[in-house]
């Protein structure tokens, strides 16, 4: 995995899709609850399978549950009970709706108040639905099996969640 990073943005070039999953891990384990990331990129760039390391790195119960929710708009990956680490994640999918209003009728605003990650793929689509701080993660496809991971905070817990994967990242 190849690091850039510069104050409140990271560039990481995850070269398989076990470095996609690391990535999402560390990003699961060290987000707090609350944390809004908003997805970006193309169909097939690794949005999903990027969560899915995000529910392994929360803990949540179950994560062969983790898939895309591109026609359900939301599945919630549940924290494990036994688990006080274990974190809720909420993940959303904005690419088959119209404007923010249906995707406001999913709750958003709602979850975002819950304790747990939101992560939202095709973010764009519902901006003006997102909270004043979040994470930004653009994916961009190099090729069959490497992405690059263009990282952006938000606001100050989402410049503080990118401080402390950097130094992670690094060890």
């Amino acid at each position: 995995m190849n690091i850039s990073s510069s104050g409140a943005s990271m560039e990481i070039i995850a070269a398989s899709l076990e470095e996609t999953l690391a990535l999402g891990r560390r990003l699961g384990s060290l987000a707090h609850a609350g944390l809004c990331i908003a997805l970006e990129g193309m169909l097939g760039t690794g949005k999903t399978q990027l969560v899915r390391g995000i529910a392994l790195g929360a803990q949540v119960a179950d994560i062969g549950l983790v898939n895309s929710p591109s026609y359900v708009l939301l599945n919630v990956y549940q924290a494990a009970p036994d688990n006080p680490e274990s974190k809720t994640v909420y993940h959303l999918d904005a690419y088959r709706v119209k404007d923010s209003n249906a995707f406001a009728a999913v709750g958003l605003p709602e979850l975002l108040e819950m304790e747990g990650i939101v992560a939202i793929e095709w973010a764009s689509r519902v901006a003006d639905l997102l909270p004043d701080d979040y994470l930004l993660i653009r994916g961009e496809s190099l090729d069959e099996s490497t992405r690059r991971w263009h990282l952006t905070a938000h606001g100050p817990q989402s410049a503080k969640l990118l401080t402390a994967l950097a130094r992670q990242t690094r060890q």
